[in-house]
């Protein structure tokens, strides 16, 4: 009997104790699996919430982008619009200066105001 007790220690020595497994350790190691395939899947649907959370920031760039490309156009096109309404403003000053321009200021306000309730009455 003490032959194979020496027998099961020389064992255990040499194969780092297999062989020689108690409940309570297959228990522990079985813990330690159903730990670590947890671990696993929690890990694995980290990373599928960062992918999509990858996209969503890139697709959200592409989107800042694209509406700073159209504000840059719209800015160009109100300083165009500035212009053209700056030099019309000078005609019309100058027009507003002489005895017959003012006339002409008062004509071109009433078809303005004309073309208004056209649009308006149009709409109805």
């Amino acid at each position: 009997m003490g032959d194979l007790r020496a027998r099961d220690k020389n064992r255990a020595a040499l194969l780092g104790g297999y062989g020689t497994s108690t409940s309570a350790d297959m228990g522990a190691a079985y813990n330690t699996s159903f730990m670590e395939r947890e671990n696993d899947e929690t890990i694995n649907l980290l990373h599928n919430k960062v992918s999509q959370l990858k996209e969503m920031t890139i697709q959200i760039g592409d989107f800042v982008n694209q509406d700073n490309r159209m504000l840059d156009d719209m800015g160009g096109n109100f300083d165009k619009t500035g212009g053209l309404l700056g030099g019309t403003m000078k005609r019309l000053d100058a027009l507003a200066q002489t005895k017959h321009g003012r006339h002409m200021i008062y004509l071109a306000l009433f078809v303005c105001c004309v073309f208004v309730l056209l649009y308006m009455s149009s709409r109805r």
